[in-house]
């Protein structure tokens, strides 16, 4: 599978889209300046017990309490809580643990890392089973076990790992052996042991401070993809960004050397995520219907916890008027395998939690049910976040549940209320642009504007471009943009400064 990671990096925020074989398959988003992200670690306070729940909810400096529950306590909280309080704590009599009022009280400060970020009117919520990420190790303070991941099967390979972490490990930190960390030598783990271990050392100098306050930030998104996904199947890197670009190659210059090759500097006029067809892609595969490519089309309808999707064959000569049985039967099979292999992409694309329940087209043969259940456990296997499937049940129903931990990735839809008309709007535009063209140091201007009005502007000759051009003497260079509503607009200078917008 060829993989291609195309970053987007514009004043607030960077996105970042992950593509298989052309295909968009994540979409993910960071803020500039954002807190509260998934994989944080902050010194909180206890701010009340909510016994009902066997929960804590933790201040951490988010306008709603964060939740902490009993059951992510873990065994290392007595350490934890004694390295904080500089005092030994000890929940030695038996029943001393058996609630969290019986280890948490009001005020108490606390470690604790996130593992949900806020979603709707939640929230964060929280975990103490603190952990600090590598590409290879995950360090696992205040414990001295060694796991290795389930994907690594070779018995030998498994063996020679356990022992090169034996050797190395630190006191008093468990450790991880991740996926990645397969074939690789002792000289690698050392070197980010060293790192890992540089991180909990800041840790331990944030204590000092007064809480609730963040003690230790997880990287940028583009390293976290980087760290967890990076893998050979990965073609291309494009970045329309200089320093993001130098930061990408000093990342990959640590984990994959001999890969830096594949980061592309892109300096087009047109905005990156057009150029690979990614607005476009966004546009068709996070609204409500979503189309499969042989006219089939999925129905994604959303609730606070609860997803269902209904598939839907479309009838368009899907199911000729004289085809046998069997002809029917097979036809039926291979609409609900490729919408199998949709629905798995979208899950990944907008991060979809909670209880999913699909409704396939009915299939009466046991073997096609137990072919469908297959596909789609197949399909699931490279989504990273934790999920189970049930098989289809008597209705023809396949249930789920998927575990997510950010806010569902949703398509801005075009508001068809209210809008300007059409004549009034691009005498607006005349007179910004006339107003501009005028002013001797405004030169190279560029018009970024929705898909369909940059084709009005264009069309026939002489086009309104065309008029422009012998109206003000000067060429408007006219982008047309996916993701603007249809009376967005950005102009741009030579420099690529906007000089006039207008966003809604």
């Amino acid at each position: 599978m060829n993989k291609e990671l195309v970053i987007n990096a514009e004043e607030q925020e960077v996105k970042i889209a992950l593509l298989e074989e052309g295909k968009l398959l994540e979409l993910h988003r960071e803020v500039f300046n954002k807190k509260f992200s998934v994989g944080d670690i902050y010194l909180g306070v206890v701010k009340k017990i909510s016994y009902g729940l066997n929960a804590a909810i933790i201040d951490i400096g988010y306008s709603k309490g964060a939740f902490l529950h009993y059951n992510d306590l873990g065994f290392q909280i007595e350490k934890m809580l004694s390295l904080i309080t500089q005092k030994k704590i000890l929940f030695s009599q038996k029943g001393d643990r058996s609630s969290i009022e019986k280890i948490l009280y009001p005020g108490q400060k606390i470690l604790v890392q996130i593992s949900k970020e806020p979603i709707s009117n939640k929230g964060p919520k929280l975990t103490a089973k603190l952990c600090i990420p590598g590409r290879n190790l995950v360090l696992i303070p205040f414990s001295e076990k060694i796991s290795i991941s389930k994907k690594i099967k070779n018995t030998k390979e498994k063996s020679r790992l356990i022992s090169c972490i034996k050797k190395i490990q630190p006191k008093e930190f468990g450790i991880i052996i991740r996926t990645a960390a397969y074939s690789k030598k002792e000289q690698v783990f050392k070197k980010e042991l060293f790192f890992l271990r540089k991180k909990w050392k800041n840790i331990l100098s944030n204590l000092i401070k007064l809480p609730p306050v963040r003690v230790l930030s997880e990287s940028s998104k583009t390293s976290c993809l980087l760290r967890d996904t990076f893998n050979d199947d990965f073609k291309s890197i494009y970045c329309n960004n200089r320093f993001l670009c130098q930061e990408i190659h000093s990342y990959l210059s640590f984990i994959a050397p001999e890969k830096t090759s594949i980061i592309k500097h892109y300096r087009g006029d047109i905005p990156i995520f057009e150029k690979y067809g990614i607005e476009k892609q966004i546009q068709t595969s996070l609204g409500k219907n979503v189309p499969l490519a042989n006219g089939a089309y999925l129905v994604i309808e959303h609730t606070e916890a609860l997803h269902v999707i209904d598939v839907n064959s479309g009838m368009i000569n899907h199911i000729k008027k004289n085809c046998t049985e069997s002809e029917r039967i097979d036809t039926i099979l291979k609409i609900n395998l490729l919408a199998a292999t949709e629905i798995a992409r979208q899950l990944r694309l907008r991060d979809m939690g909670g209880i999913i329940v699909v409704d396939f087209i009915d299939m009466s043969e046991p073997y096609q049910r137990k072919k469908l259940y297959e596909h789609l456990k197949e399909k699931m296997k490279n989504d990273r976040a934790k999920h189970q499937i049930l098989p289809p049940n008597e209705f023809g129903l396949v249930q789920f549940t998927r575990h997510r931990v950010r806010a569902e990735l949703k398509a801005n839809h075009h508001d068809k209320k209210h809008q300007e008309s059409p004549i009034v709007y691009i005498h607006h535009l005349e007179f910004i642009l006339e107003t501009l063209v005028k002013d001797k140091f405004h030169k190279g201007i560029q018009l970024h504007i929705h898909t369909f009005v940059a084709a009005y502007l264009k069309k026939g000759f002489p086009s309104i471009q065309h008029k422009w051009l012998f109206k003000y003497k000067k060429w408007i260079k006219i982008i047309p943009r996916d993701s603007f509503k249809y009376t967005e607009y950005q102009i741009f200078n030579k420099n690529k400064e906007v000089v006039s917008s207008k966003r809604n």
